[in-house]
């Protein structure tokens, strides 16, 4: 390898070589850019918010990304599922399943849209299959994840507990 493809190594984010290398090891690792848009609308009990979150999440890593505004589609397209999946009305406690089922088709959303740029020797379905277990994997921990940090808020008086959808 010469001193370039050396330096250009060295300043690849992990996640951008696992992409490449290993499609399920990258989803496993890509489920915490959805945190906060899940995060934003389980606290916020908004809908939409979670959308709002990934809109300017995406502007702002556009300006860094190689990829400019490309980079926010698919957190945006997570993030519209969240808030379909998501009760609709203002001030609704998510249920802790809701979010978990929240973070299951989040990881299909996810999966279906990384499905375009995979590279030709990934598209076997040993790896697809791989692929659309960890994606769920990583998003049920991340929603996971979103519950724990709800429960801590509500417990630590910053959050007031809400009914929940029937």
């Amino acid at each position: 390898m010469s001193e370039t493809g050396l330096r250009t190594a060295r300043r690849a984010p992990t996640s951008s070589i696992l992409a490449v290398s290993s499609p399920p090891a990258y989803a496993l690792v890509a489920g915490v850019h959805t945190a906060m848009p899940l995060l934003s609308r389980v606290v916020t009990r908004t809908p939409g918010m979670a959308t709002f979150t990934a809109l300017v999440t995406g502007l702002l890593t556009s300006a860094i990304s190689p990829i400019g505004p490309l980079a926010a589609v698919p957190t945006v397209c997570a993030a519209v599922a969240m808030d379909l999946v998501l009760p609709l009305q203002r001030g609704r406690a998510a249920s802790a399943p809701r979010i978990l089922l929240a973070g299951v088709v989040v990881g299909i959303v996810l999966f279906l849209v990384a499905l375009p740029v995979f590279s030709p020797d990934h598209l076997v379905p040993g790896i697809l299959v791989a692929t659309l277990g960890a994606r769920i994997v990583s998003e049920l921990a991340v929603a996971c994840g979103v519950v724990g940090i709800r429960r801590l808020l509500i417990r630590a008086g910053v959050m007031r507990e809400a009914p929940s959808p029937v």
